[in-house]
């Protein structure tokens, strides 16, 4: 899978993404998403097949509070790399 946004139009709208957009696409898609402890603001995004936490192999991308664009189009280029479509990413981030 390649891991390249083909669509520059809402590629531009990616800075408007928030971390709860993203735990949304991971619920709507199924995968784990795992909150890290008390006083911890990161989310671990998990492959649903590998869920033991401590399995490097099983993450799919760590959201932190406050992304800016461009953490934003490596989150997503992870997620294109996990196996989704660009096309069910912009749909389950309602931007399409």
């Amino acid at each position: 899978m390649p891991s390249v946004i083909k669509n520059l139009e809402l590629k531009k709208r990616l800075n408007n993404i928030k971390q709860k957009d993203w735990i949304k696409l991971a619920k709507t898609k199924s995968l784990l998403v795992l909150v890290g402890g008390s006083g911890s603001h990161y989310v671990n995004i998990r492959n649903p097949k590998n869920p033991d936490p401590k399995d490097p192999r099983g993450l799919i991308t760590t959201l932190t509070p406050n992304s800016y664009k461009q953490a934003n189009e490596q989150i997503f280029k992870k997620f294109l790399k996990y196996g989704l479509s660009e096309n069910e990413i912009w749909k389950a981030l309602g931007l399409k």
